[in-house]
Protein backbone atom coordinates (compact mmCIF):
# COMPACT_ATOMS: atom_id res chain seq x y z
CA UNK A 1 0.00 0.00 0.00
CA UNK A 2 1.76 3.59 -1.54
CA UNK A 3 2.07 5.74 1.27
CA UNK A 4 2.14 3.67 4.46
CA UNK A 5 4.87 3.75 7.42
CA UNK A 6 5.66 0.76 9.16
CA UNK A 7 6.17 3.17 12.04
CA UNK A 8 2.95 3.33 14.48
CA UNK A 9 1.05 6.15 14.86
CA UNK A 10 0.43 5.69 18.91
CA UNK A 11 2.79 4.20 21.25
CA UNK A 12 2.70 -0.08 21.95
CA UNK A 13 -0.19 -1.14 23.99
CA UNK A 14 -2.53 2.60 23.54
CA UNK A 15 -5.83 0.17 23.37
CA UNK A 16 -4.86 -1.56 26.64
CA UNK A 17 -4.66 1.54 28.68
CA UNK A 18 -7.71 2.90 27.33
CA UNK A 19 -9.45 -0.05 28.70
CA UNK A 20 -7.72 -0.35 31.75
CA UNK A 21 -9.29 3.14 32.30
CA UNK A 22 -12.42 1.74 30.98
CA UNK A 23 -12.85 -0.70 33.80
CA UNK A 24 -12.21 1.73 36.15
CA UNK A 25 -14.76 3.88 34.42
CA UNK A 26 -16.85 1.32 34.77
CA UNK A 27 -16.06 0.96 38.69
CA UNK A 28 -16.93 4.37 39.19
CA UNK A 29 -20.23 4.09 38.12
CA UNK A 30 -20.96 0.83 40.56
CA UNK A 31 -19.79 2.96 42.82
CA UNK A 32 -22.10 5.79 41.96
CA UNK A 33 -24.81 3.80 42.16
CA UNK A 34 -23.84 1.95 45.81
CA UNK A 35 -23.14 5.81 47.40
CA UNK A 36 -26.77 7.06 45.98
CA UNK A 37 -28.32 4.81 48.31
CA UNK A 38 -26.19 5.10 51.18
CA UNK A 39 -27.37 6.93 54.10
CA UNK A 40 -26.98 10.56 54.57
CA UNK A 41 -28.35 13.75 55.13
CA UNK A 42 -29.27 14.07 50.94
CA UNK A 43 -32.40 12.71 49.32
CA UNK A 44 -31.97 9.08 47.41
CA UNK A 45 -30.83 9.67 44.00
CA UNK A 46 -31.71 7.51 40.84
CA UNK A 47 -29.60 5.14 39.95
CA UNK A 48 -27.86 6.11 37.15
CA UNK A 49 -27.92 2.84 34.99
CA UNK A 50 -30.33 0.68 34.79
CA UNK A 51 -29.67 -3.12 35.50
CA UNK A 52 -28.78 -4.10 31.85
CA UNK A 53 -27.75 -0.01 31.50
CA UNK A 54 -28.07 2.09 28.68
CA UNK A 55 -28.20 0.52 25.31
CA UNK A 56 -26.05 2.69 23.43
CA UNK A 57 -23.37 5.66 23.41
CA UNK A 58 -26.07 8.78 23.57
CA UNK A 59 -28.43 7.45 25.63
CA UNK A 60 -25.44 6.55 28.39
CA UNK A 61 -24.38 10.13 27.98
CA UNK A 62 -27.48 11.35 28.60
CA UNK A 63 -27.56 9.62 31.91
CA UNK A 64 -24.33 10.46 33.06
CA UNK A 65 -25.54 14.19 32.05
CA UNK A 66 -28.18 14.49 34.18
CA UNK A 67 -26.04 12.82 37.00
CA UNK A 68 -23.85 15.09 36.92
CA UNK A 69 -26.40 17.80 37.33
CA UNK A 70 -27.97 16.32 39.94
CA UNK A 71 -24.74 16.10 41.87
CA UNK A 72 -23.56 19.15 40.97
CA UNK A 73 -26.64 20.83 42.48
CA UNK A 74 -25.85 18.83 45.58
CA UNK A 75 -22.75 20.20 45.84
CA UNK A 76 -24.08 24.17 44.85
CA UNK A 77 -26.06 23.54 47.97
CA UNK A 78 -23.97 21.78 50.50
CA UNK A 79 -20.28 22.68 49.25
CA UNK A 80 -18.56 21.26 52.35
CA UNK A 81 -19.83 17.60 52.08
CA UNK A 82 -17.49 15.22 51.07
CA UNK A 83 -19.52 12.40 49.94
CA UNK A 84 -21.11 15.29 47.82
CA UNK A 85 -17.92 16.25 46.28
CA UNK A 86 -17.56 12.21 46.12
CA UNK A 87 -20.47 11.65 44.35
CA UNK A 88 -19.89 14.63 41.72
CA UNK A 89 -16.25 12.92 41.22
CA UNK A 90 -17.24 10.10 40.16
CA UNK A 91 -19.85 11.35 37.99
CA UNK A 92 -17.51 13.48 36.22
CA UNK A 93 -14.76 10.54 35.67
CA UNK A 94 -17.48 7.90 34.38
CA UNK A 95 -18.33 10.62 32.09
CA UNK A 96 -14.86 11.69 31.05
CA UNK A 97 -13.86 7.83 30.57
CA UNK A 98 -17.08 7.27 28.03
CA UNK A 99 -16.45 10.97 26.19
CA UNK A 100 -12.47 11.05 26.62
CA UNK A 101 -13.12 14.04 28.00
CA UNK A 102 -9.92 15.47 29.64
CA UNK A 103 -12.04 18.52 31.01
CA UNK A 104 -14.65 15.99 33.00
CA UNK A 105 -11.61 13.86 34.20
CA UNK A 106 -9.01 17.09 35.57
CA UNK A 107 -12.23 17.81 37.36
CA UNK A 108 -13.08 14.64 38.70
CA UNK A 109 -9.57 14.65 40.48
CA UNK A 110 -10.02 17.84 41.66
CA UNK A 111 -13.14 17.10 43.30
CA UNK A 112 -11.70 14.00 44.56
CA UNK A 113 -8.93 15.57 46.23
CA UNK A 114 -11.43 18.39 47.39
CA UNK A 115 -13.23 15.57 49.24
CA UNK A 116 -10.29 13.53 50.93
CA UNK A 117 -9.29 17.60 52.27
CA UNK A 118 -13.03 17.73 53.93
CA UNK A 119 -13.01 14.56 55.15
CA UNK A 120 -12.33 13.38 58.58
CA UNK A 121 -9.97 10.92 59.25
CA UNK A 122 -11.69 7.28 59.43
CA UNK A 123 -13.89 7.89 56.31
CA UNK A 124 -13.75 10.12 52.94
CA UNK A 125 -13.73 9.49 49.30
CA UNK A 126 -11.22 6.01 49.55
CA UNK A 127 -12.47 3.78 46.25
CA UNK A 128 -13.58 6.81 44.70
CA UNK A 129 -10.45 8.67 45.11
CA UNK A 130 -8.42 5.99 44.37
CA UNK A 131 -10.02 5.47 41.17
CA UNK A 132 -10.09 8.75 39.67
CA UNK A 133 -6.31 9.17 41.02
CA UNK A 134 -5.34 5.69 39.32
CA UNK A 135 -7.05 6.72 35.97
CA UNK A 136 -4.70 9.79 36.31
CA UNK A 137 -1.70 7.83 36.80
CA UNK A 138 -1.18 9.20 40.48
CA UNK A 139 -0.69 5.76 41.69
CA UNK A 140 0.69 6.19 44.68
CA UNK A 141 -2.38 8.47 46.10
CA UNK A 142 -4.21 5.46 45.33
CA UNK A 143 -2.33 3.10 47.18
CA UNK A 144 -2.58 5.53 50.00
CA UNK A 145 -6.27 5.43 49.62
CA UNK A 146 -6.68 1.79 49.43
CA UNK A 147 -4.21 1.41 52.22
CA UNK A 148 -6.99 3.91 53.81
CA UNK A 149 -9.69 1.09 54.32
CA UNK A 150 -7.98 -1.06 57.03
CA UNK A 151 -8.64 2.22 59.56
CA UNK A 152 -11.93 2.26 58.86
CA UNK A 153 -14.45 2.64 62.08
CA UNK A 154 -17.07 0.53 60.02
CA UNK A 155 -15.28 -2.33 58.43
CA UNK A 156 -15.59 -2.08 54.63
CA UNK A 157 -17.64 -4.71 52.77
CA UNK A 158 -16.08 -7.27 50.75
CA UNK A 159 -16.94 -5.61 47.35
CA UNK A 160 -14.53 -2.53 48.23
CA UNK A 161 -12.25 -4.55 49.84
CA UNK A 162 -11.81 -6.59 46.64
CA UNK A 163 -11.85 -3.30 44.33
CA UNK A 164 -9.01 -2.09 46.73
CA UNK A 165 -7.00 -5.33 46.50
CA UNK A 166 -7.63 -5.27 42.42
CA UNK A 167 -6.29 -1.21 42.25
CA UNK A 168 -3.61 -2.13 44.43
CA UNK A 169 -2.56 -4.78 41.68
CA UNK A 170 -3.15 -2.20 38.98
CA UNK A 171 -0.58 -0.15 40.80
CA UNK A 172 1.96 -2.88 41.25
CA UNK A 173 1.55 -3.71 37.44
CA UNK A 174 2.58 -0.24 36.54
CA UNK A 175 5.30 -0.27 39.06
CA UNK A 176 6.84 -3.43 37.10
CA UNK A 177 5.83 -5.60 39.70
CA UNK A 178 4.18 -8.38 37.89
CA UNK A 179 4.17 -11.23 40.56
CA UNK A 180 2.60 -8.83 43.11
CA UNK A 181 0.43 -7.43 40.77
CA UNK A 182 -1.30 -11.27 39.67
CA UNK A 183 -1.41 -12.14 43.63
CA UNK A 184 -3.42 -8.84 44.24
CA UNK A 185 -5.86 -9.56 41.12
CA UNK A 186 -6.11 -13.44 42.61
CA UNK A 187 -7.06 -12.01 46.29
CA UNK A 188 -9.82 -9.65 44.23
CA UNK A 189 -11.12 -12.71 42.65
CA UNK A 190 -11.23 -14.63 46.17
CA UNK A 191 -13.19 -12.18 47.93
CA UNK A 192 -15.72 -11.15 45.16
CA UNK A 193 -15.17 -12.62 41.38
CA UNK A 194 -16.56 -11.16 38.86
CA UNK A 195 -15.87 -9.43 35.06
CA UNK A 196 -13.48 -6.12 36.83
CA UNK A 197 -10.66 -9.14 37.76
CA UNK A 198 -11.47 -10.99 34.82
CA UNK A 199 -10.23 -8.08 32.23
CA UNK A 200 -7.21 -7.04 34.98
CA UNK A 201 -6.35 -10.66 35.07
CA UNK A 202 -6.68 -10.81 31.01
CA UNK A 203 -4.49 -7.54 31.08
CA UNK A 204 -2.00 -9.45 33.32
CA UNK A 205 -1.67 -12.25 30.25
CA UNK A 206 -1.30 -10.09 27.49
CA UNK A 207 1.33 -8.20 28.82
CA UNK A 208 3.12 -11.91 29.27
CA UNK A 209 2.31 -13.14 25.85
CA UNK A 210 -0.10 -15.59 27.22
CA UNK A 211 -2.84 -14.67 24.89
CA UNK A 212 -5.05 -17.95 24.73
CA UNK A 213 -5.28 -17.53 28.91
CA UNK A 214 -6.01 -13.39 28.04
CA UNK A 215 -8.74 -14.56 25.43
CA UNK A 216 -10.16 -17.27 28.07
CA UNK A 217 -10.65 -14.65 30.74
CA UNK A 218 -12.11 -12.20 28.44
CA UNK A 219 -14.41 -15.02 26.80
CA UNK A 220 -15.36 -16.01 30.76
CA UNK A 221 -16.40 -12.58 31.32
CA UNK A 222 -18.68 -12.50 28.33
CA UNK A 223 -20.90 -15.60 29.24
CA UNK A 224 -22.85 -14.31 31.85
CA UNK A 225 -25.06 -11.46 29.92
CA UNK A 226 -26.62 -10.34 33.46
CA UNK A 227 -23.50 -9.12 35.03
CA UNK A 228 -22.24 -6.36 32.46
CA UNK A 229 -23.60 -3.90 30.78
CA UNK A 230 -23.79 -2.97 27.01
CA UNK A 231 -21.04 -0.30 27.86
CA UNK A 232 -18.72 -3.48 29.31
CA UNK A 233 -20.20 -6.00 26.55
CA UNK A 234 -18.54 -3.53 23.87
CA UNK A 235 -15.34 -3.18 25.81
CA UNK A 236 -14.64 -6.78 26.18
CA UNK A 237 -15.35 -7.55 22.54
CA UNK A 238 -12.75 -4.42 21.78
CA UNK A 239 -10.24 -5.89 24.00
CA UNK A 240 -10.69 -9.84 22.42
CA UNK A 241 -10.05 -7.84 18.73
CA UNK A 242 -6.77 -6.67 20.23
CA UNK A 243 -5.42 -9.48 20.76
CA UNK A 244 -6.33 -10.75 17.42
CA UNK A 245 -4.80 -7.59 15.84
CA UNK A 246 -1.60 -8.34 18.14
CA UNK A 247 -1.44 -11.73 17.24
CA UNK A 248 -1.97 -11.03 13.33
CA UNK A 249 -5.29 -12.11 13.03
CA UNK A 250 -7.00 -9.01 11.20
CA UNK A 251 -9.85 -10.12 10.00
CA UNK A 252 -11.19 -11.81 13.37
CA UNK A 253 -9.75 -8.62 15.20
CA UNK A 254 -12.42 -6.29 12.56
CA UNK A 255 -15.09 -8.74 13.30
CA UNK A 256 -14.76 -7.83 17.14
CA UNK A 257 -14.65 -4.59 16.63
CA UNK A 258 -17.72 -4.26 14.53
CA UNK A 259 -19.28 -6.57 17.22
CA UNK A 260 -18.45 -4.37 19.87
CA UNK A 261 -20.32 -1.28 17.82
CA UNK A 262 -23.36 -3.42 17.22
CA UNK A 263 -23.07 -4.27 20.93
CA UNK A 264 -23.05 -0.22 21.96
CA UNK A 265 -23.91 1.98 19.12
CA UNK A 266 -22.47 5.10 18.62
CA UNK A 267 -19.43 4.71 20.74
CA UNK A 268 -16.50 7.01 19.47
CA UNK A 269 -13.98 4.51 20.66
CA UNK A 270 -15.57 1.77 18.46
CA UNK A 271 -15.62 3.73 15.60
CA UNK A 272 -11.79 4.35 15.63
CA UNK A 273 -11.31 1.06 16.11
CA UNK A 274 -13.24 0.61 12.68
CA UNK A 275 -11.86 3.39 11.07
CA UNK A 276 -8.36 1.66 11.43
CA UNK A 277 -9.36 -1.45 9.60
CA UNK A 278 -10.82 0.17 6.60
CA UNK A 279 -7.60 1.76 6.54
CA UNK A 280 -5.37 -0.95 6.23
CA UNK A 281 -7.68 -2.56 3.28
CA UNK A 282 -7.33 0.84 1.28
CA UNK A 283 -11.22 2.12 2.00
CA UNK A 284 -9.58 5.52 3.06
CA UNK A 285 -12.90 7.30 2.52
CA UNK A 286 -14.66 5.07 5.14
CA UNK A 287 -11.65 5.44 7.24
CA UNK A 288 -12.07 9.00 7.43
CA UNK A 289 -15.41 9.33 7.60
CA UNK A 290 -15.21 6.94 10.62
CA UNK A 291 -12.45 9.30 12.01
CA UNK A 292 -14.41 12.41 11.76
CA UNK A 293 -17.48 10.71 13.51
CA UNK A 294 -15.26 9.41 16.46
CA UNK A 295 -14.06 13.32 17.10
CA UNK A 296 -17.16 14.76 17.57
CA UNK A 297 -18.49 15.67 20.59
CA UNK A 298 -14.91 16.16 22.39
CA UNK A 299 -11.08 16.83 21.64
CA UNK A 300 -10.03 13.16 21.31
CA UNK A 301 -6.28 13.77 20.28
CA UNK A 302 -5.51 10.22 19.77
CA UNK A 303 -8.02 9.99 16.82
CA UNK A 304 -6.70 13.21 15.63
CA UNK A 305 -3.36 11.20 15.10
CA UNK A 306 -4.74 8.41 13.71
CA UNK A 307 -6.49 10.52 10.99
CA UNK A 308 -3.19 12.47 10.48
CA UNK A 309 -1.59 9.20 9.81
CA UNK A 310 -4.53 8.17 7.61
CA UNK A 311 -3.90 11.54 5.35
CA UNK A 312 -0.16 10.86 4.63
CA UNK A 313 -1.13 7.23 3.43
CA UNK A 314 -3.46 9.39 1.21
CA UNK A 315 -0.71 11.91 0.24
CA UNK A 316 -2.72 15.01 1.68
CA UNK A 317 0.79 15.71 3.74
CA UNK A 318 -0.62 19.63 4.49
CA UNK A 319 -3.92 18.24 6.22
CA UNK A 320 -2.07 15.47 8.13
CA UNK A 321 1.14 18.10 9.54
CA UNK A 322 -1.98 20.76 10.37
CA UNK A 323 -3.69 17.61 12.12
CA UNK A 324 -0.57 16.89 14.32
CA UNK A 325 0.22 20.15 14.85
CA UNK A 326 -3.26 20.44 16.82
CA UNK A 327 -3.12 17.41 18.41
CA UNK A 328 0.52 18.22 19.80
CA UNK A 329 -0.48 21.40 20.99
CA UNK A 330 -3.39 19.38 23.56
CA UNK A 331 -1.11 17.09 24.62
CA UNK A 332 1.39 19.14 25.79
CA UNK A 333 -0.86 21.54 27.04
CA UNK A 334 -2.38 18.35 28.95
CA UNK A 335 1.35 17.41 30.09
CA UNK A 336 1.31 21.10 31.71
CA UNK A 337 -1.35 20.40 33.58
CA UNK A 338 -1.31 16.73 34.80
CA UNK A 339 2.33 15.21 33.57
CA UNK A 340 1.83 12.34 35.13
CA UNK A 341 -1.19 11.23 33.12
CA UNK A 342 -0.22 12.79 29.62
CA UNK A 343 3.72 12.50 29.54
CA UNK A 344 3.36 9.10 27.15
CA UNK A 345 1.01 10.80 24.49
CA UNK A 346 2.69 13.48 24.21
CA UNK A 347 6.05 11.34 24.11
CA UNK A 348 4.97 10.40 20.42
CA UNK A 349 4.14 14.08 19.59
CA UNK A 350 7.58 14.64 20.19
CA UNK A 351 9.48 11.79 18.35
CA UNK A 352 7.21 12.65 15.37
CA UNK A 353 8.50 15.73 15.54
CA UNK A 354 12.18 14.66 15.70
CA UNK A 355 12.29 16.49 18.97
CA UNK A 356 14.85 13.96 20.79
CA UNK A 357 15.69 16.52 23.82
CA UNK A 358 11.46 16.52 24.59
CA UNK A 359 11.15 12.76 24.26
CA UNK A 360 13.62 11.75 26.53
CA UNK A 361 12.79 14.17 29.14
CA UNK A 362 8.53 13.13 28.58
CA UNK A 363 9.63 9.56 28.68
CA UNK A 364 11.66 9.93 31.53
CA UNK A 365 8.89 11.40 33.17
CA UNK A 366 6.08 8.90 32.69
CA UNK A 367 9.03 6.08 33.80
CA UNK A 368 9.35 7.44 36.86
CA UNK A 369 5.91 7.54 37.49
CA UNK A 370 5.07 4.18 35.41
CA UNK A 371 8.14 1.63 34.89
CA UNK A 372 6.18 -1.60 33.49
CA UNK A 373 6.67 -2.50 29.95
CA UNK A 374 5.17 0.33 28.08
CA UNK A 375 7.23 2.87 29.82
CA UNK A 376 10.46 1.06 29.72
CA UNK A 377 9.64 0.57 25.82
CA UNK A 378 9.16 4.40 25.81
CA UNK A 379 12.34 5.12 27.50
CA UNK A 380 14.12 2.55 25.31
CA UNK A 381 12.54 4.56 21.71
CA UNK A 382 13.61 7.77 23.64
CA UNK A 383 16.82 6.98 24.14
CA UNK A 384 17.34 5.69 20.46
CA UNK A 385 16.14 8.87 18.98
CA UNK A 386 19.15 10.11 20.73
CA UNK A 387 21.85 7.89 19.11
CA UNK A 388 22.19 6.16 22.51
CA UNK A 389 21.76 2.58 21.12
CA UNK A 390 23.58 0.13 23.38
CA UNK A 391 21.85 2.43 26.36
CA UNK A 392 18.26 1.69 24.66
CA UNK A 393 19.32 -2.12 24.18
CA UNK A 394 20.43 -3.00 28.26
CA UNK A 395 16.88 -1.24 28.63
CA UNK A 396 14.84 -3.76 26.61
CA UNK A 397 16.81 -6.82 27.28
CA UNK A 398 16.07 -6.11 31.15
CA UNK A 399 12.39 -5.80 30.53
CA UNK A 400 12.75 -9.32 28.67
CA UNK A 401 14.15 -10.65 31.76
CA UNK A 402 11.25 -9.51 33.50
CA UNK A 403 8.50 -11.10 31.21
CA UNK A 404 6.78 -8.74 29.32
CA UNK A 405 6.39 -9.69 25.71
CA UNK A 406 5.18 -7.09 22.57
CA UNK A 407 6.19 -7.12 19.27
CA UNK A 408 6.51 -3.22 19.72
CA UNK A 409 10.20 -4.00 22.43
CA UNK A 410 11.40 -6.55 19.73
CA UNK A 411 10.71 -4.49 17.24
CA UNK A 412 12.60 -1.30 18.79
CA UNK A 413 15.38 -3.91 19.62
CA UNK A 414 15.86 -4.99 16.79
CA UNK A 415 16.25 -1.13 15.36
CA UNK A 416 18.84 -0.66 17.97
CA UNK A 417 20.75 -4.26 17.43
CA UNK A 418 21.10 -2.97 13.72
CA UNK A 419 22.67 0.14 14.39
CA UNK A 420 25.12 -1.32 16.67
CA UNK A 421 25.78 -3.79 14.01
CA UNK A 422 24.98 -6.56 15.69
CA UNK A 423 22.98 -8.71 13.44
CA UNK A 424 22.92 -11.67 15.51
CA UNK A 425 20.63 -9.91 18.43
CA UNK A 426 18.66 -8.16 15.26
CA UNK A 427 17.76 -11.48 13.83
CA UNK A 428 17.09 -12.86 17.43
CA UNK A 429 14.69 -9.80 17.70
CA UNK A 430 12.93 -9.73 14.65
CA UNK A 431 12.38 -13.75 15.12
CA UNK A 432 10.74 -12.86 18.65
CA UNK A 433 8.37 -10.30 16.97
CA UNK A 434 7.41 -12.67 14.33
CA UNK A 435 6.53 -15.17 16.42
CA UNK A 436 3.92 -13.37 18.41
CA UNK A 437 2.17 -11.94 15.32
CA UNK A 438 3.34 -12.71 11.71
CA UNK A 439 2.12 -8.98 10.97
CA UNK A 440 4.60 -7.48 13.03
CA UNK A 441 6.40 -5.72 10.02
CA UNK A 442 3.25 -5.57 7.80
CA UNK A 443 3.93 -1.89 6.15
CA UNK A 444 -0.25 -1.13 6.73
CA UNK A 445 0.71 -1.59 10.70
CA UNK A 446 1.26 2.12 10.60
CA UNK A 447 -2.35 2.68 9.91
CA UNK A 448 -3.27 0.68 12.74
CA UNK A 449 -3.49 3.22 15.90
CA UNK A 450 -5.24 1.15 18.79
CA UNK A 451 -4.38 -2.14 20.10
CA UNK A 452 -1.62 -3.06 17.73
CA UNK A 453 1.18 -3.72 19.64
Amino acid sequence: MSGATATPCLNGGQLFRIMALMVVALVAVALLERLATRSSDVPVAPEPTAHWGPPNYVEALDVLDRQVALETARVADDPQSWMRLERLALAHHARGQLTGSHADLAQALALADRARVIAPDGSGPVLARAVVTLSMHRNADAAEEVARLARFVVPAPPGDLAEGDAILGDVALYRGDYAGARAAYRQADARVSGPMTQVRMADWHRHMGRFDDARALLVQALADPSAITPWMRASLLLQLGAIDLQTGDWPAAERRFADADRAFPGWWLAKAHLAQMAATRGQFERAETLYRAAMAGAERPTVMDALAALYRAMGRTGEAEALEADSTALWMSRVRSHPEAYADHALEAALRAGDAAQAWQLAALNYRSRPYGDGRIGLARAAESRGRHASARAILEELERTGWRSTEQYRVLESVCSHLGDEACAARARNSALAISPRAYDARAGLLAFGHH
